[in-house]
């Protein structure tokens, strides 16, 4: 009906009242299927269509999975499962688009839920419209109606069996940390951006977080299923294309768990390895500045052209005896 309005609309404002007298019988048939075709793209615009399904379980593939299931059972973050029933329909777009705004003001559940992870930030997903949140929020299942005579009691959640890897994947694991081995799909190196307190491992980048802790924070689910599909937009965009491989996010994983482990005795070497880098980096400074002394003093001293005066004055002697 939209599309109608529009092309009627647009046929009379394009055209004038007296267009049928003023051109053939095929002019005005062109005329009429241009009007029409430009009502139609308009009308398009105009229309907005909300977003599926299909779209949002594509999105929650994209955007969420890796960090929450559709189930009760946590992964890094909580099970969904019959979280519509839960919260609101207008906190958990305002909780999907910006949860630290919300834990910043002081919503009381934001700031339960935060303090419950480990204060881990949830990622914000501003970049997406309240149709396409609604779409994701659609297919989350409701909560199972209890049977009769059933109790109240919370079910237990399962223990997720741990991933099974050995000594050797641990060490291919730094490897592919430290950026000694490369990844298969050419992505760039952890330690580009992240650092972890481990004998043998140099300072990494202060751009991101530091992981010596993740494994015991998140453990093997959930750092395998960040390192799979990076909820970050920062490293999302990083592997975009160059994603891991399933042997790759295993001998990550077995890394951090064995950093996480030795993380007690190398509690304090992150600073003390930045500590270290800028005691170098100001012993370097004072070495040039003692280099560009005594040569400045050794120029003030000895002019450039100092052997030139002295052969002139030689010649002067010669020539006065």
């Amino acid at each position: 009906m939209m599309h109608i309005i529009v092309c009627i609309v647009f046929r009379n404002l394009l055209l004038p009242s007296n267009f049928e007298e003023q051109f053939t019988l095929s002019d005005m048939r062109i005329l009429r299927l241009l009007s029409i075709s430009a009502g139609l793209i308009l009308g398009g615009q105009l229309i907005s269509i909300p977003a599926s399904a299909q779209d949002g379980e594509a999105l929650f593939k994209a955007n969420c999975a890796s960090c929450h299931k559709l189930s009760s059972k946590r992964l890094v973050g909580p099970g969904l499962e019959g979280i519509n029933e839960k919260r609101s329909e207008e906190w958990l777009i305002s909780w999907i688009k910006d949860p630290m705004k919300m834990v910043n003001d002081g919503d009381a559940e934001a700031v339960a839920i935060f303090e419950e992870y480990n204060k881990l930030p949830m990622t914000a997903f501003g970049f997406l419209s309240d149709d396409e949140i609604k779409a994701m929020l659609a297919i989350i299942p409701g909560k199972p109606a209890a049977a009769e005579g059933a109790t109240a009691e919370a079910e237990e959640e399962e223990p997720v069996a741990p991933m099974e890897y050995t000594e050797e994947d641990a060490i291919a694991g730094q490897l592919l940390f430290t950026g000694e081995s490369r990844f298969v799909n050419s992505g760039p190196s952890c330690v580009t951006c992240h650092h972890v307190s481990f004998p043998g491992v140099m300072s990494g980048g202060l751009l991101a977080k530091d992981l010596t802790d993740v494994h015991g924070r998140l453990l093997d689910a959930g750092v395998s299923s960040i390192i799979s599909a990076p909820p970050f937009p920062a490293m999302a965009d990083a592997y975009n294309g160059k994603s891991l491989t399933d042997e790759e996010v295993l001998q990550l994983t077995a890394f951090f768990k064995t950093v996480n482990n030795n993380s007690p005795e190398q509690a304090d070497t992150s600073s003390m390895g930045f500590i270290q880098l800028l005691g170098g980096g100001f012993i370097g400074l004072i070495v040039w500045l003692v280099i560009i002394y005594a040569m400045w003093s050794y120029r003030k001293k000895e002019s450039v052209k100092a052997d030139i005066f002295k052969r002139q004055l030689k010649g002067n002697d010669s020539v006065n005896s």
